[in-house]
């Protein structure tokens, strides 16, 4: 690969290492990613973005070209400009930043996308009844938290306004398991969409000062009760399941791994409900009615 990355990039490679599906290169004093590219939409889109917001730049080939064919696969090669640390402070500064929303980019239409998801699941557990047992077992449960965030956020549309500057689209990411200074991660959204997914990665890492956090991301942005709930629709979405399972389908996990999440269910469902008193603090927001049966309320929310 050292040679390959060589003769289409005349860089020469001190170091490389695997990981995943990327390579993660050192030259002379520079980290650069080689990285495996899915869709290749918008890019030119993407590119001027990324000099713009000043983030991760993509590096062009001897060809000029921001893509190479390596064993008929398309890579990108970046230069890391900013490193990426997943923190509150990190994702407010970029959804604050004052851009251009790039229609090619923005995101809309959650509850189809996660209508899709669902028909996929059953779809596939249909087609393949004995091939994993866990995921068989487990669906029922997930599909139907599915479901009431569909429900919710759809109620939510519906029932309570938006407010034009506060619920605007922002620069948000496709994924925060990848770098917020990627540009191929960048993407328009609701602000909501990161938090939410910053709150769900702080349960699964014990993260214990989150409400803290949270007091002081709500000191610098000021949410309409519509973003509110959006926001807790999207915590109600396990989105994390259905990646998880997508990488059971595609073998690059184990079935067994699957226990990590449902191992601790129980756990996301006093978390959820927590999370709710949390934000009803803010507005006063629905909340589920199966989320309401013996919980503990954390210390942190308590009067």
């Amino acid at each position: 690969m050292e040679n390959i990355i060589e003769y289409y990039y005349n860089i020469r490679i001190d170091s490389i290492i695997n990981k995943g599906n990327d390579y993660i290169l050192k030259a002379k004093k520079n980290t650069l990613i080689l990285k495996e590219i899915y869709k290749i939409n918008n890019i030119s889109i993407i590119c001027n973005l990324s000099n713009t917001l000043n983030i991760n730049a993509i590096i062009p080939n001897k060809d000029n070209n921001i893509f190479t064919n390596i064993n008929n696969k398309i890579y990108s090669l970046i230069i890391i400009k900013r490193t990426s640390i997943l923190t509150l402070p990190n994702i407010s500064n970029l959804s604050n930043i004052n851009t251009s929303i790039i229609p090619e980019l923005e995101r809309n239409n959650w509850e189809t996308l996660w209508s899709n998801r669902i028909d996929f699941l059953e779809e596939y557990i249909s087609q393949n009844v004995n091939k994993f047992p866990l995921i068989r077992e487990s669906s029922d449960y997930f599909i139907g938290l599915s479901e009431n965030a569909i429900s919710y956020l759809v109620n939510t549309k519906k029932e309570v306004s938006r407010n034009y500057y506060l619920d605007k689209k922002v620069i948000s990411h496709i994924s925060l398991s990848n770098s917020l200074y990627d540009p191929f991660n960048i993407i328009f959204d609701h602000k909501a969409r990161d938090i939410s997914e910053y709150i769900k990665y702080s349960f699964f890492i014990n993260n214990t000062n989150i409400y803290r956090e949270l007091d002081e991301y709500f000191k610098h942005n000021n949410y309409s009760k519509y973003g509110i709930q959006v926001l807790f629709s999207r915590l109600l979405y396990p989105n994390f399941y259905f990646n998880t399972i997508d990488k059971i389908i595609n073998n690059e996990l184990k079935e067994q791994y699957l226990n990590i999440i449902l191992d601790k269910i129980e756990g996301y469902q006093d978390y959820l409900y927590n999370i709710n008193l949390y934000l009803s603090k803010y507005y006063n927001i629905p909340i589920p009615l199966w989320l309401k049966k013996n919980k503990d309320i954390n210390p942190h929310l308590q009067p």
